[in-house]
């Protein structure tokens, strides 16, 4: 206890040191702590699966580029046949449904699985029963499996044997997932129905909508399955040549696949965590060795009044770990506050491939860690100066020769600690820039179309009997269309079944004048488009026309191509007359009657493909896109949408209302992006506040223990401005050497974040200018202080002082 008072005395008397130590724990671990969180939840936790060390994800994968893709019912059978790296195989298609339940319909994320995907994950249902071998048969059964989620919010908790409408058709629920089933690949999926594979679906290999999950041989590793299954598409190909001619198949383990391009997002932060780390124990050497050197004169009194050298390390040991429990108490709050705030800050449509990190938040072993890592470093950077302090006392030294040692015996350690502070700020300072030019250039890119925040889109689906048939689809679309333009406020009206900056819908296609053989046909997305969809989205049209009134379903069938693709045809005025043939139409001959200007139909930070527009009236398509040029808002937008399909059908969900401007800022693109830039521009700005303390610490720390030096110095003649250059000098040669190191240590570990930056190399010259530049002028001003100092020591009174 007597310990304990005094060091709370110590400790009141220097409160100003106190707080530094305590904030730079509990800021410093606090974040660690939030990272290693969500990192754990996402990287180390246990997958809800039956040994998820032996699934693996596979697709196809197109010769020459990086383009995957599902398979095909059809190839599916082949690879459950031929590859026995795998116990089993099992498909998936993923797709939205319109729900019913009693009286009420809503849009949900489901999924047509095989029998035995259930099975192959090793889920355990935890009410009814799972999917039976032979309900994906050709006719199939009309049963449903639901999640947890589901059962409670819309079945009202009993959803057995209950009846919903999955797109129009009566399914019996048979199953309940349990309530820790989650699969990220499928979103926030909630309803489940068996993958029936019809003739048409067990012949087509170029149907590829179907996603496998295999499950390895329990001795069979990885690579081994992939040298199996190279050779098997090598035969397949031989054997199907128009089909799978220049594919393989790429196999991937499970939680790289659902983690996708997470995985290096989160290893990127876990390292700017560590770097930040690195600088907080740093600066912690610094200020401890601060603190000592200045309580030298008292500690050596101590000594002298008959303290032992272990009652002194004793009472600073207590010292010591005193602001370590409180910082690491702050740590703790810190970090629970700091990741609900990084989840909270995840967009809900990213969020939802990302079930891992529903439940993530500080749990007992965090908390522990916190505790160790400050009672360790409390230990490590508290005692270490005591003890070399009580060390020159048992060699029979004075205090003088305590502050000497301290104060100038290691001065090397302490330009080291600052130095490489410097050069760990600035790697995560030229992280921080390389991120934020990245994210600039990805916002900055030209979309193809005019002001996305002007755009309203609302999506409304159509299913059931009553939408089987063509003109049942063109009438409901016609009349939202044209109604809709006819809102006020709403300038003009189209539609779109996936709109720009998403969507998966492709085809191979050729010239009809020019054959290609179908496995090397060049493939372009596949739009359908009606109303006035070039006009009220703004996109230019180059040559040609865009589609009208003549363009009926008797009418002869036309398209409308990007500019990418009439060059791929030769000449945009070339093209326009020219017939293509898509493979996902048939044999139907298109002519091209206009050619437009180039959309960003992909993500953002992919290369848009070539596009071909054909009319929802001579290509009818049941899930639609309205999209509104519009000032009156979304709010009023989305009222006023719903309250028009309300008179055509109430049975038509209307759903993601949104501006096309939010859809892209929320993209999994931006977000990955914009959240790391985040996180690593914190951590940037807290390692430069630290190592700026480090640095006017050292600087004030020179200025205080050569007060004697300084003295002599003027009353031989020096100036005090040569006694401030050589702070400034002093300081500025530290954040020189430390902008070096830090720049060559940059450019290799930058390296690792080029899958995600955009638009420029790791090692862009201009971030790693402006950070030098900055870095040094900042050094320059956390110097100054300590500089005037050294100018403002008076000769006599440094003489006497001594």
């Amino acid at each position: 206890m007597t310990d304990l008072r005094y060091a709370l005395r110590s400790l009141t008397k220097r409160p100003a040191l106190a707080t530094a130590i305590v904030l730079t724990l509990g800021l410093g671990l606090g974040a660690a702590a939030a990272i290693f969180t969500t990192s754990d939840a996402a990287l180390v936790e246990p997958l809800p699966y039956a040994h998820p060390e032996r699934l693996a994800d596979l697709w196809e994968l197109r010769a020459g580029t990086a383009e995957r893709s599902p398979t095909s019912y059809p190839t599916l059978l082949d690879w459950r046949s031929r590859a026995h790296s795998f116990s089993d195989l099992e498909g998936y298609d993923p797709s939205n449904f319109t729900v019913g339940v009693g009286d009420e319909a809503r849009m949900l994320r489901g999924a047509q699985v095989t029998a035995g995907f259930f099975r192959l994950l090793g889920v355990r249902l935890s009410a009814g029963r799972d999917f039976l071998r032979g309900e994906d048969a050709t006719t199939g059964a009309a049963v449903a499996i639901v999640t947890d989620r589901f059962a409670r919010s819309v079945a009202g908790g009993s959803a057995l044997d209950q009846t919903i409408v999955v797109n129009g058709t009566p399914h019996a629920i048979v199953g309940v997932l349990p309530p820790a089933f989650h699969f990220a690949l499928l979103l926030n999926a909630d309803v489940f129905v068996p993958l029936i594979a019809d003739e048409q679906r067990r012949a087509d290999r170029f149907n590829r909508s179907i996603y496998v999950v295999g499950r390895l041989q329990s001795h069979v590793s990885l690579a081994s399955a992939r040298a199996e299954l190279s050779a098997m598409s090598a035969q397949l190909a031989s054997e199907y040549t128009d089909a799978l001619s220049g594919r393989s198949v790429v196999a991937l383990p499970i939680r790289d696949a659902l983690l996708g391009n997470m995985k290096p997002i989160l290893a990127s932060l876990l390292g700017a965590v560590a770097l930040l780390l690195v600088i907080m124990g740093a600066n912690l050497a610094l200020l401890m060795l601060t603190r000592y050197v200045e309580r030298a004169p008292e500690l050596a009194m101590r000594s002298a009044l008959g303290a032992t050298r272990t009652r002194v390390l004793s009472q600073l040991l207590v010292e010591s770990l005193m602001p370590s429990v409180v910082g690491a108490a702050l740590a703790t709050a810190v970090g629970q506050v700091m990741t609900r705030r990084l989840l909270a800050a995840i967009p809900d449509g990213v969020r939802v491939g990302m079930p891992y990190l529903t439940d993530a938040g500080l749990d007992a072993r965090v908390i522990a860690v916190i505790v160790g890592l400050a009672t360790l470093l409390a230990v490590g950077f508290g005692v270490g100066p005591a003890l070399l302090i009580t060390n020159v006392w048992g060699r029979g030294g004075r205090t003088g020769d305590a502050r000497t040692t301290l104060a100038r015996g290691d001065r090397r350690l302490r330009r080291g600690l600052v130095a490489a502070q410097v050069a760990l700020t600035v790697v995560l300072l030229v992280a921080a820039g390389l991120l934020a030019m990245s994210l600039r250039n990805l916002v900055r890119r030209d979309v193809g179309f005019q002001d996305p925040a002007g755009l309203v889109a609302a999506r409304a689906p159509l299913t059931g009997p009553r939408y089987q048939a063509p003109v049942t689809q063109r009438q409901f679309y016609e009349a939202l269309v044209s109604r809709s333009a006819a809102l006020p406020g709403v300038r003009q009206a189209g539609l779109i079944d996936e709109v720009p900056g998403g969507g998966s819908k492709s085809t191979t296609f050729e010239p009809v004048d020019r054959p290609i053989p179908r496995s090397v046909q060049p493939r372009a997305a596949l739009r359908i488009v009606g109303g006035e969809y070039f006009p009220t989205m703004g996109i230019s049209v180059v040559a040609g026309r865009t589609f009208d009134a003549r363009d009926r379903s008797d009418a002869l069938p036309v398209a409308v191509v990007s500019a990418s693709l009439a060059r791929l045809l030769g000449s945009d005025r070339a093209t326009v007359g020219r017939r293509l043939r898509l493979a996902a139409t048939g044999q139907t001959e298109w002519q091209v009657v206009g050619v437009v200007k180039d959309v960003q139909v992909a993500p953002l930070d992919a290369d848009s493909p070539p596009v071909v527009y054909l009319s929802h009236l001579q290509m009818p398509e049941n899930r639609m896109t309205l999209v509104l040029r519009t000032e009156i808002g979304v709010a009023s937008a989305a009222s006023q949408v719903r309250a028009i399909v309300q008179t055509l059908d109430a049975g038509v969900p209307v759903y993601a209302v949104t501006t096309l401007d939010q859809q892209f800022s929320e993209s999994t693109a931006v977000f990955s992006r914009r959240f790391p830039m985040i996180l690593c521009g914190v951590f940037a700005a807290a390692a430069l506040a630290l190592t700026l303390v480090a640095l006017y610490a050292m600087c004030m720390h020179e200025v205080l223990t050569r007060r004697r030096e300084f003295g002599v110095r003027l009353a031989l003649g020096a100036t005090p401005g040569s006694l401030r250059r050589l702070i400034l000098n002093d300081a500025m040669l530290l954040g020189a050497a430390g902008i070096v190191i830090g720049g060559i240590a940059a450019g290799i570990v930058s390296r690792s974040m080029q899958a995600v930056l955009f638009g420029l190399t790791a090692t862009d010259w201009r971030v790693y200018g402006v950070v030098a530049v900055g870095v040094l002028v900042f050094a320059s001003l956390a110097s100054l202080v300590p500089a005037l100092r050294a100018g403002s020591v008076h000769p006599r009174v440094a003489m006497r002082e001594e």
